[in-house]
């Protein structure tokens, strides 16, 4: 329904019936619709509630207020007086379902001002309340419960949150929430593709993409999130290609209206997350545009005036990670010259959602101390989690005096008994099997090297990681040559000639080490094909 039907019907209520029904639609249009004509009926409305003495009518209208103002830093004095008298009218009128609506919401504003307790405060408050309401109201009902499986599933990463938004993802679409149920995908493609549930995801994605009123007549910035949230599932899972195909098509949506938006900070994030997908994929070049276009918006005033902090923190960590990947295969990369950059991804690493693979490549190439190493073994992060036996592998080197035999073997323990779950991806996987296979070429144990890596070999495209793909075909090839294949050190060159041709000058003097290493004939090799 359009902002000009909505005036219709309100100027033909005649009494507190009718003025509930029009509430219900308009609890639809505000989930939906964030505008200034939006805005301004709710205030008639208020109005009239206040004039016919409609107490429960005004606390509703008080919520729908609040969303319309709502990620809005310069309007949070304001939210917070409706806010007060929204909890102080509920509670003078005995209205426990708007009471727990009123906590739900107290809930969003603590976090927006990064009150991390009070609003866990809030949220408790909100639930107790909802179990003791005699009547249910089901848009409260599933509006709170919402908002208690998203501080689930944001502050523990606990899967069973799943089961709260599948519930909340009916509710949202059958009855026109369609932003609401659009959200609610995305964070469920999240949670299934962390728990490779492949079924469940694509079971969403249908839903969504046969609906065509979603795809086609909803406003452009609802259309633009779901595919945002659709490319970070993919992201997560490191499905490079699929996830920076559904960035495209959300950045594209998004660029020209983002100032306009809810979701002008996912605008920031789609930044660099985009960064993510193209650095991992070797497009250098094209990273470093992105994060220079991502850094000069940061700095307009619009989103210095309008973006949380939280949301500046982890903008800002991505795009550090981000930094330190790209920089550290440039081949004037200087360790130390980016201490400050290295300091500032310590930092947020401890509290903030790190990419597997850029957190991995920092463990491993930053020249941590063992203190802060230790430090982030006793952190508890999902994605420090994630990691925390790449931490060990390289705090265990970090304290070695020698390079002995059982160095190497404590470090393929590390490796090999590290904790696997249904969380546990194909390529975190790839990534602990090259690093022992790296401690296998050490010990000169190159009879396991192949086996340890042949079930890779037919499966090389599912490595969208391009310069891990390069390392995996190399070390295969060191494998194989060492257990007899006369073509390796040729088919380790290809892969040198790839890491030359993407710029990848970290990977390619190791490989050329691997290649001295082999022998005088190996580097003979190298000699007659440079």
């Amino acid at each position: 329904m359009t902002n000009e039907e909505l005036f219709d019907v309100f100027a033909s209520i005649s009494d507190k019936n009718d003025l509930t029904n029009f509430i219900s639609m308009l609890r639809v249009a505000s989930a939906n619709i964030k505008s200034e004509k939006l805005l301004e009926l709710i205030n008639r409305c208020l109005e009239f509630c206040s004039k016919n003495d409609y107490s429960v009518g005004i606390v509703n209208l008080f919520e729908l207020k609040i969303k319309q103002l709502f990620h809005h830093q310069n309007q949070l004095n304001v939210i917070e007086k409706i806010l007060n008298q929204m909890i102080q009218l509920s509670t003078k009128i005995d209205y426990t379902n708007g009471l727990a609506l009123a906590y739900s919401t107290k809930w969003g504003v603590e976090k927006l001002k990064g009150n991390k307790e009070q609003s866990l405060i809030a949220l408790e408050s909100s639930m107790n309340i909802l179990n003791k309401a005699s009547k249910r109201d089901d848009y409260i009902y599933f509006i709170c419960n919402y908002t208690f499986a998203f501080s689930k599933w944001t502050e523990n990463h606990d899967i069973t949150s799943s089961i709260t938004f599948e519930e909340c993802f009916e509710y949202f679409s059958k009855n026109g929430f369609y932003r609401s149920s659009v959200q609610t995908i995305g964070i469920l493609g999240i949670i299934y593709t962390r728990t490779q549930n492949s079924r469940k995801i694509l079971d969403l994605s249908r839903k969504i993409l046969s609906d065509k009123f979603i795809l086609e007549d909803l406003p452009k910035d609802i259309h633009a999130i779901y595919y945002y949230f659709v490319g970070l599932g993919h992201m997560i899972d490191l499905r490079l290609n699929l996830a920076e195909s559904f960035f495209e098509e959300s950045y594209t949506l998004l660029r020209p209206i983002y100032n306009e938006s809810i979701y002008f900070s996912n605008h920031l994030l789609l930044h660099s997350y985009m960064v993510s997908v193209k650095a991992l994929q070797g497009k250098l070049e094209e990273t470093l545009t992105l994060t220079k276009e991502a850094e000069d918006l940061l700095k307009q005033e619009f989103f210095e005036q309008n973006l949380d902090l939280g949301t500046k923190k982890q903008i800002n960590h991505t795009l550090n990670l981000n930094k330190f990947y790209v920089y550290s295969r440039l081949k004037d990369f200087d360790s130390e010259e980016t201490q400050d950059l290295f300091e500032e991804v310590f930092t947020g690493s401890k509290t903030l959602y790190s990419n597997f693979l850029l957190i991995s490549e920092y463990l491993l190439n930053s020249n941590l101390e063992p203190a802060k190493l230790e430090e982030l073994l006793n952190t508890n992060n999902f994605s420090i989690n994630r990691v925390k036996h790449i931490i060990s592998f390289v705090l265990l080197k970090r304290k070695e005096e020698d390079t002995g035999k059982q160095q190497f073997l404590e470090r393929i323990e590390i490796l090999s008994n590290r904790k696997k779950t249904d969380k546990t991806t194909f390529i975190e996987n790839v990534f602990s099997d090259l690093l022992i296979a790296q401690q296998l070429y050490s010990l000169k144990r190159y009879g396991e090297i192949y086996p340890l890596l042949r079930k890779y070999e037919n499966n090389l495209d599912r490595i969208e990681v391009l310069e891990l793909r390069v390392f995996m075909e190399a070390f295969i090839q060191v494998g194989a040559y060492k257990t007899g294949d006369p073509l390796g050190p040729a088919l380790q060159y290809m892969a040198i000639k790839k890491c030359r041709q993407y710029g990848f000058s970290r990977l390619e003097n190791k490989l050329l080490d691997y290649l001295n290493m082999q022998g005088k004939d190996s580097f003979n090799v190298i000699s007659k094909n440079s």
